[in-house]
């Protein structure tokens, strides 16, 4: 008779090599798991020393165990408190069966919460939880969620907006509007920051069935109350209107608004009204007529077409419509062709000043890069995380137990949102 302790020799025995054996061993000593409930601590102290394959032939045959013990088992309530190092993942995958079809338990989220803190300070292990947690457990969390693999992400946020399965009958800490604001709130003055809360907006703008025109009324208004102006203010607006064009009468308020707010002091955001502008034509007109001299004119410096057509649209005016136009305004639009020669010569300057050069070709990338629809943009950036991941995988093959955990780490969220396992979008865990 074959015994555990034989068993778990099997396995160990080959350990870099997964054959017939030791899925036979795997399979017989998971499926006794619903018996004998303290297996699951022998089986973690086999799963940190495992190779990554036999590890991942372990999380896939977790399913029916785990779920007949259920969430009152002492021993899963244990592991969690006791959770060794290297067998994180494996937590994970066990925490995330436990609540795919009901609430997690008081003293499920009170152990996870503790662990969190003081032993795995990893995002990852409250994703399960987030839905039950605290509004300000839930917005301290999110500044690193972002940066987690997509799956990761849109599984945290799946949860939170009560748009995954296991999310329980429990209420929210957070509503769908509050989440859109909240991503706005997140310091991006680092790059990756900004890439990684672009990258969550965009997911959740992928929820139609949840951020609906009228939910977007209310983000765009909450956002555009906050001083200042959030950095991805105008690309969330850009977005909304190419989620929602019947947005553009409520858009061209909110550009109005803006001028009176002096949105030109804000570079970032100024690009992105110009931007805006361009994508709203003709309703725009009426807003760029109302800008200051000077600010018109720099509209006419970012994006030189809209000099042409705002003129063609005011030739169309009435004379007494055209008598309400600021004669200001009407110089400005007017000085065609000495404000080209001007250009040119500045055009000139720039190309024998190869930093003046780079500046302005940044800020075109800049605006440029506000116009993407919502699905390129995330095409885009998950070309660019798989290069990122790919550098990254180059750098550590001297490191075999990095280059697992790496794997892994991404197999873990990927059997909950059904990815095939093996796939780039996996993610480190967190030091």
């Amino acid at each position: 008779m074959v015994t555990i302790d034989m068993m778990f020799f099997l396995i160990d025995a080959e350990i870099e090599q997964l054959d017939d054996s030791i899925y036979v061993c795997l399979q017989l000593f998971i499926g006794l798991l619903p018996l004998n409930h303290s297996l699951i601590h022998k089986l973690s102290a086999v799963y940190v020393e495992v190779s990554a394959s036999v590890k991942k032939v372990i999380l896939r045959m977790l399913d029916h165990a785990v779920r007949a013990m259920g969430m009152h088992s002492p021993d899963i309530h244990k592991f969690i408190e006791t959770c060794p190092q290297g067998a994180e993942t494996l937590l994970i995958r066990i925490l995330h069966i436990l609540t795919e079809r009901a609430a997690p338990l008081h003293d499920i989220v009170r152990r996870v919460r503790e662990l969190y803190r003081k032993q795995i300070p990893d995002v990852r292990v409250l994703v399960p939880i987030l839905n039950v947690l605290d509004k300000r457990e839930v917005m301290a969390a999110l500044p690193q969620l972002i940066k987690q693999s997509s799956a990761v992400v849109k599984e945290g946020f799946g949860r939170l907006l009560g748009i995954h399965r296991g999310t329980g009958a429990g209420r929210s800490p957070v509503t769908a509007q509050e989440l859109m604001v909240a991503m706005h709130n997140i310091d991006v003055s680092e790059e990756d920051t900004m890439k990684a809360a672009m990258k969550a907006i965009t997911l959740l703008f992928q929820e139609r069935a949840v951020y609906t025109q009228e939910v977007l009324s209310v983000v765009l208004h909450q956002l555009m109350d906050l001083t200042p102006l959030p950095t991805l203010f105008m690309r969330t607006v850009i977005q909304a209107r190419q989620a929602c064009p019947r947005l553009i009468p409520f858009i061209m308020n909110i550009l109005s608004r803006l001028i009176t707010k002096q949105v030109w002091k804000q570079p970032s955001v100024w690009q992105g009204f110009v931007k805006c502008c361009q994508m709203t034509k003709p309703q725009s007109f009426q807003i760029m007529l109302q800008l200051p001299p000077r600010h018109l004119q720099s509209v006419f410096e970012i994006s030189a077409d809209l000099k042409e057509q705002l003129k063609a649209h005011i030739s169309s005016f009435t004379p007494h419509q055209r008598g309400l136009i600021p004669r200001a305004i009407l110089q400005v639009i007017e000085k065609e062709t000495k404000k080209k020669s001007v250009r040119k010569t500045r055009g000139s300057a720039k190309a024998q000043d190869p930093s003046a050069a780079l500046t302005e070709q940044a800020e075109s990338v800049a605006v440029e890069d506000l116009s993407l629809d919502t699905e390129p943009i995330l095409e885009e950036e998950t070309v660019a995380d798989e290069l990122e991941g790919a550098a990254l995988r180059k750098s550590e093959v001297d490191d075999p137990g990095y280059e697992q955990e790496q794997e892994l780490s991404g197999d873990v969220q990927q059997m909950e949102t059904g990815e095939s396992l093996g796939d780039d979008d996996s993610v480190p865990l967190q030091s």
